[in-house]
């Protein structure tokens, strides 16, 4: 149980709207349930229904104003809808956290593949593009908003064996950086956040085949 002396109490985010991608675990999921209990109304996403469903029973129970919904981020149909829905249920969207990410090649980087670096890129920097496009105009509408990329420390110092996966979070600094300029003038901030080495099922599953220290 939450002590009175939680930062959550201050409640600083009451009425605002987030969409926070690859929510239903891991990172994305603790940055869900941060912002549901910092006050905002927040719909979670996943490729999975189990997964959002799970994932929503648990915000729930916390008492967390939530809704999940399917979202495969390299599908612009999906996108659309997870922007459209959003925005039709809670009247706008305030803030926009794009971490859904994918690395199907673990080794060495001149053992890529084209089409996985492809899908490193589709996912990980396209798609969360033009997701957080498709959401400026709502957040403009509210009169400003908060754009967040996660990226990874890997994105400063690539890891050896998931590099392509490192090189695509580093691109994601260039990505807010370019941003800046048009965002600012609408009042709407983005950042990245670049995350170390935390247990969830992504690192754990580099972890074991020893790619990561």
């Amino acid at each position: 149980m939450m002590s009175s002396a939680s930062p959550f109490n201050a409640r600083r985010l009451e009425g605002k709207v987030a969409i926070v991608t690859a929510s239903t675990d891991g990172i994305g999921f603790s940055i869900a349930r941060r912002l549901g209990h910092e006050g905002a109304k927040v719909m979670v996403s996943s490729r999975k229904q189990k997964n959002v469903d799970s994932a929503v029973m648990q915000l729930k129970k916390e008492k967390l104003d939530v809704t999940g919904m399917v979202c495969h981020v390299g599908k612009a149909d999906d996108r659309s809808k997870l922007i459209s829905e959003t925005a039709e249920k809670y009247g706008g969207i305030d803030i926009i956290v794009s971490n859904a990410a994918a690395n199907p090649h673990l080794g060495q980087i001149l053992d890529i593949n084209e089409a996985q670096w492809d899908k490193i890129f589709d996912i990980n920097v396209k798609s969360a593009f033009f997701l957080v496009k498709e959401a400026i105009p709502h957040m403009e509408k509210r009169g400003g908003g908060s754009v967040v990329f996660v990226s990874s420390i890997g994105g400063y110092n690539p890891f050896e064996l998931i590099a392509p996966y490192s090189v695509s979070k580093t691109a994601l600094f260039g990505l807010v950086k370019g941003l800046v300029p048009q965002l600012s003038s609408m009042n709407i901030r983005v950042n990245a956040i670049a995350p170390g080495i935390i247990k969830t099922s992504f690192s754990s599953a580099v972890k074991i085949q020893n790619l990561m220290p």
